[in-house]
């Protein structure tokens, strides 16, 4: 799944939140959106939780239902300036080719401040912050290269 994809799936499944969301039943309703105020709009915010829940509910379902890949690709575009848009390289080494295993033993490495080259120091913050899952869907977009 590329990333427009995604969005346009996410932006879907954000609207799709809201409108079902919405009490169609409550008589101060008249099926547009905007006019659920007050009394509706309190009633939709406490079956909901309100609408920043309502779409983090959203945002965490559309990230669940997304594959390693999408997530890493997502994540690939901090790495885009050093490492090329299709992983040939350029301030950074070529990624493109290498097994997902390497990816995630090199980032690991990394991430706990080992130095594995000339420019471990430009890596160590870019993978300090990195979770075990950011690293294994990173390992395993960059497999897609």
């Amino acid at each position: 799944m590329n990333t427009n994809l995604f969005a346009a799936v996410f932006t879907v499944v954000i609207g799709s939140v809201i409108w079902v969301g919405m009490n169609q039943n409550d008589p101060s309703w008249s099926g547009n959106m905007n006019t659920c105020t007050g009394e509706c709009y309190e009633q939709w915010k406490e079956a909901h939780g309100g609408g920043i829940a309502a779409l983090e509910t959203a945002k965490q379902a559309a990230l669940a239902a997304a594959s390693p890949e999408a997530l890493g690709e997502n994540y690939y575009t901090g790495c885009v300036a050093c490492h090329g848009a299709n992983g040939a390289g350029g301030i950074g080494p070529q990624l493109e080719g290498q097994p997902g295993d390497d990816i995630v033993a090199k980032l690991t490495a990394y991430r706990a401040g080992e130095t594995r080259g000339g420019q471990s120091a430009m890596m160590w913050p870019v993978a300090k912050p990195m979770t075990d899952d950011d690293i294994q869907n990173l390992a395993a977009y960059i497999t897609t290269l």
